[in-house]
């Protein structure tokens, strides 16, 4: 689902999209409803791997995270969706045991791959790929922003590196953001942080709106492993 096709506002559900931080270390998270984005911080854990929605507001449909939801296949380096969507972490440790030697984006693997886990593990939500069920609990899905950004039509060149111009980064995302009629009352301009956030919510619409969801998704299908308790593969999903 791509050009005219992206997700604009007024599409039904309430969606909620993370930029994931670590377990130690809080992470950014935007709800969408309406057309209206809300930001928030959480910290996730075992108990809570999912924050709560904003007050008022129901609890979402479909959550997605920039954070991977699980390992390469034993023997490999890379998961499928990593190398389809071009994400930093394209080589990855290949069980838990060797997770915790791993330094590059340590934090943020240990965080993704268990938040997904305890999802499913807990029946806390539906993994995308294990089911296509839309209702309670939530879709729970794994995004990467810039993929979304070049989903949504802006070419690889024309995304500015968010760390070496975090501005420009924010100018041409936001605008685009804008430009499909979404707004956040809460701020005139996001910082990075809540601005992937932003973009993990609109991940996470494309998924509950769209019809077949393989027109939104990238990678392969996730298997649970119940003796390591981690998943492998799994998909990316973007607009």
């Amino acid at each position: 689902m791509t050009g005219s096709d992206a997700p604009r506002r007024g599409l039904a559900g309430t969606h909620c999209g993370i930029d994931v931080g670590s377990l130690r270390t809080p992470s950014y998270v935007a709800w969408l409803r309406e057309g209206e984005f809300r930001l928030d911080m959480y910290l996730a854990s075992e108990r809570a791997p999912l924050p709560p929605p904003p007050p008022g507001w129901p609890a979402a449909d479909c959550v997605a995270l920039d954070a991977p939801q699980g390992l390469p296949l034993p023997g490999e380096h890379q998961r499928h969706c990593d190398r389809e969507a071009a994400t930093p972490t394209r080589r990855l440790p290949g069980s838990r045991a060797a997770m915790a030697k791993a330094r590059l984006y340590a934090g943020l693997v240990e965080a993704g791959v268990n938040v997904f886990w305890w999802v499913h593990e807990r029946g806390l939500g539906h993994i995308a790929g294990f089911s296509e069920v839309r209702g309670w609990p939530p879709t729970v899905c794994e995004t990467y922003p810039r993929f979304v950004l070049r989903r949504l039509g802006l070419a690889v060149r024309d995304i500015p590196s968010k760390r070496q111009a975090p501005l420009d980064y924010v100018e041409a995302a936001w605008g685009l953001v804008r430009g499909l009629g979404y707004r956040c009352p809460s701020v005139t301009r996001p910082t990075v942080d809540q601005l992937d956030a932003i973009l993990c919510a609109l991940a996470a619409a494309a998924w509950w709106n769209v019809s077949d969801p393989r027109r939104c998704t990238v990678g392969a299908p996730p298997i649970a492993d119940v003796v390591e308790r981690v998943i492998y593969e799994g998909y990316i999903v973007a607009p």
